[in-house]
Formats: C-alpha cells, sequence, structure tokens
C-alpha cells in the first residue's frame, strides 16, 4: 500500500475553509483541490466524493470547535468573565480569525437545512453540545454562589447559546465596536449575581 504523499488533516483542515468560506453548493472541486494542494485522484481516494469530504469536514470543525468553546470557559474559573472572555472573543473572529466568517454550524444550517437532514442533525447536535458546556459553566457557578440561587442551568445555557448564534450571524456585518460591546453587556445581564 503506497504512503500518502500528503497530510490528511491539513488537507481536510484546508477544505474545511473553503466550505467555511464559500458554503456547501459554491465550493467547487477546483476550489477544494487548489486549496488542498492535491489533485482530484488524491481527493476521491483520501475523502471519497465532494459530499463525503463535506461530511467529514463538518465533524472536524465539530471536534476543534468544541474543544475550543471548553477551553474559552476554562480559562477563568468564575461564570461572567468566563462568557464574558468567550463572547470578546467571538466578536475578534473567534477560531476563524474573521468575525465576517461567522460559524460553520450556523452557515450549515442556513444553506442545508432543513433539505440535508443528516447535516441539520449534526448541526443540531453541535449545538446541543455548547449548550451543554454552558450549562455546566452555569451550574458550577451556582454551588460556589457566585451566581443567584433558584436559576435555571439548562435554560441559560439554552438562552446564552441563541444569544451566541445571534452575535455570530450579526458580526457578518461588522457593526461597530459599540454596538458590540452594548451586545455583550447586554447578553450577560441574563446572570442574577450572587455572594460569591
Amino acid at each position: 500500500m503506497r504512503t500518502r504523499a500528503f497530510d490528511e488533516e491539513q488537507a481536510l483542515d484546508a477544505a474545511m475553509r473553503v466550505f467555511w468560506e464559500k458554503g456547501y453548493q459554491a465550493s467547487s472541486l477546483s476550489d477544494l483541490t487548489d486549496r488542498m494542494n492535491i489533485r482530484k485522484p488524491s481527493l476521491y481516494a483520501a475523502f471519497g466524493d465532494k459530499r463525503e469530504l463535506f461530511d467529514r469536514a463538518l465533524d472536524r470543525y465539530m471536534r476543534k470547535h468544541a474543544i475550543y468553546m471548553q477551553q474559552l470557559l476554562d480559562r477563568e474559573s468564575k461564570v461572567i468573565p468566563a462568557f464574558e472572555g468567550l463572547l470578546l472573543d467571538l466578536a475578534a473572529g473567534g477560531c476563524a480569525g474573521d468575525p465576517a466568517l461567522g460559524c460553520l454550524i450556523v452557515l450549515t444550517i442556513d444553506e442545508l437545512a432543513p433539505s440535508e437532514p443528516e447535516w441539520t442533525a449534526k448541526a443540531r447536535e453541535h449545538q446541543l453540545c455548547l449548550a451543554g458546556l454552558f450549562r455546566d459553566k452555569i451550574a458550577g457557578g451556582l454551588v460556589s454562589g457566585e451566581l443567584a440561587p433558584g436559576q435555571n442551568a439548562e435554560a441559560l445555557g439554552n438562552a446564552l447559546l441563541t444569544s451566541v448564534i445571534g452575535l455570530t450571524i450579526m458580526l457578518k456585518t461588522m457593526p461597530d465596536a459599540t454596538f458590540i460591546e452594548t451586545t455583550i453587556a447586554s447578553i450577560l445581564t441574563m446572570f442574577q449575581q450572587g455572594q460569591s
């Protein structure tokens, strides 16, 4: 068996970026092979067709994005500073490095749901994963006393996820700094602070 002359992980990251920038439908095989720096036969041999490549790129994005978001939350032990840091990072471009790109999952939903139920389900699964990360962080703040008791960690996590998705979409229009600052400040007011 011949060893492939390219790094599959790097090639997959390159393909993911093309889909991120152009969307699934607008990404041609030439766009993909050019960015991946491989020929079409190598793409087919390693990744299958365009649909299979997108499926793998989406899986890779979800894994990397979930890890990235967890790391952002872990930077701060307290809930409100952690979410403020996450939102500010998002406003600065997040894991894309460019706020105009937005989130690949949100873009996938916008482009392909509900006509592609498999990818819609994956996007939903990723959203639930992020909501779970948020819920767990909030629950920790309730236990520590940082947040006022009686708040619903799951409901707050879901509301925060909805806010994050909305902010991600708004950032594609490149709003001014004041809009971003006031929006983030308003999002954070959903948390009632405790005595910690």
